[in-house]
């Protein structure tokens, strides 16, 4: 089995769990709304200049777009796209006339040249197979001026926050789960493998300045969260 499928495969059962919210708030350290507040900060300032669809990349359940309706955004479409069928199931037919369900793979999207005004993605991008790919094709869908915005739990730049952080994910990252969530520890665990398999947040910043364009807008939070907003040039 592929790391892609085996990935896949997990996420399918985690969406499939009815307290999957409730988990992200508890490993995020009760900082998951903040964090997609400022995502949704930047996806405003990515449309004012700039009008066509919206991509939600490695969109999971929906939860970020979600959150971005509720909080106003109810004028441009959004396509929704993952390969983790039981996620995009989950949307049932909520905001069904803004939002469209695609299975696809962000290594191969099924979208035309330019035809995409902002692509966001929140907490998929460390489980892509192929991240330099991608951000090809990130570049190839966008618009002239067309925004990535990447909100991420990423590996950091500090050796010492890095050891820290797998410390986290070893040893009190299960026993979080354990409390909100018991049948889904082993699930969970496999975020210490995208940890591991990625390079540091500059790394990631380097390559979305090589690959999508030229960054607007980027900050860190507890030097583990990071949010980044690039433009096509």
């Amino acid at each position: 089995m592929s790391l892609s499928q085996f990935f896949k495969d997990v996420m399918n059962k985690v969406f499939a769990y009815s307290n999957y919210e409730l988990v992200n708030t508890a490993i995020t350290l009760f900082q998951l709304r903040r964090l997609r507040y400022w995502a949704f900060q930047e996806v405003m300032t990515s449309v004012r200049n700039c009008n066509g669809y919206l991509l939600d990349l490695g969109a999971g359940d929906g939860s970020m777009t979600r959150f971005i309706i509720s909080n106003g955004f109810r004028h441009r479409p959004i396509i929704l796209l993952d390969p983790a069928i039981s996620g995009l199931r989950s949307m049932g037919n909520l905001h069904s006339e803004l939002v469209d369900r695609v299975v696809g793979v962000s290594e191969y999207l099924p979208l035309k040249r330019g035809s995409i005004c902002t692509v966001y993605t929140s907490f998929a991008l460390r489980q892509f197979n192929n991240k330099p790919l991608a951000l090809i094709e990130v570049r190839r869908i966008l618009r002239k001026d067309g925004s990535f915005i990447v909100l991420e739990f990423w590996r950091p730049d500090n050796p010492l926050t890095y050891a820290v952080l797998l410390f986290y994910l070893v040893f009190a990252l299960p026993l979080l789960v354990s409390i909100v969530a018991p049948r889904e520890v082993r699930d969970y665990a496999t975020m210490r493998i995208t940890v591991r398999g990625i390079g540091s947040i500059s790394w990631l910043r380097e390559l979305i300045k090589e690959l999508v364009g030229n960054i607007e807008s980027y900050q860190t939070y507890l030097g583990i969260f990071l949010l980044i907003r690039a433009v096509r040039t």
